[in-house]
C-alpha cells in the first residue's frame, strides 16, 4: 500500500466511482462531526491565500472494471468524510445556479454513463436510495434523516 498526499479535486474528477463495501457501516455522522468539516471548508474559502488542509485519510482499492464502464474503487477508509463532501456538493449545486452544471457534470456524476455507473459515489445499500435521490434532485427533504439533525 502506498500513501500519498493529494487534493480532493483529482479524487472526484474523471469517469470513476467510489463504492462503499457491504461491510462498512451506513452514514452516521452527526451534526458535531459534519459541522467541523463545514467550518474548515468555510475557513479555507474565506482565506485570501488558502493553505492546504488535511481532510483525513481516504483509502481506496481499485476493482475490476469493464472497458466501457467507469473505473470503480472500493472505499475502505474515509467513507463518512467523502459521503459528507458529496452531500455538501449537492447542496452547493442546488443553491448556486452558476456552479450547478460544473458540479453536477464533473464532481457528482458521470454524465455520459447510464444506470448505476451514472453516480460517482455509491454509499451502503441503506443510504443509497436517499443519496441517489439527492443527486437526481428527488429527495431534497431527506437531508434531516441523512444528517441526523
Amino acid at each position: 500500500m502506498k500513501a500519498s498526499e493529494t487534493k480532493i479535486q483529482p479524487i472526484l474528477e474523471g469517469t470513476k466511482q467510489y463504492v462503499v463495501p457491504l461491510f462498512q457501516r451506513s452514514y452516521s455522522w452527526q451534526k458535531t462531526e459534519w459541522e467541523v468539516l463545514w467550518d474548515d471548508i468555510i475557513e479555507l474559502y474565506e482565506m485570501e491565500n488558502p493553505r492546504t488542509h488535511f481532510l483525513g485519510s481516504i483509502v481506496t482499492m481499485p476493482t475490476t472494471s469493464v472497458p466501457e464502464g467507469v473505473m470503480k474503487y472500493l472505499l475502505i477508509d474515509g467513507q463518512q468524510r467523502l459521503t459528507t463532501l458529496f452531500i455538501i456538493l449537492t447542496l452547493i449545486r442546488d443553491k448556486s445556479p452558476k456552479l450547478a452544471g460544473e458540479i453536477e457534470d464533473t464532481l457528482l456524476t458521470n454524465p455520459y454513463k447510464q444506470g448505476i455507473d451514472y453516480f460517482k459515489f455509491l454509499p451502503t445499500n441503506v443510504d443509497r436510495e436517499i443519496f441517489q435521490g439527492l443527486i437526481k434532485k428527488e429527495k431534497i427533504n431527506c437531508l434531516d434523516s441523512l444528517f441526523k439533525l
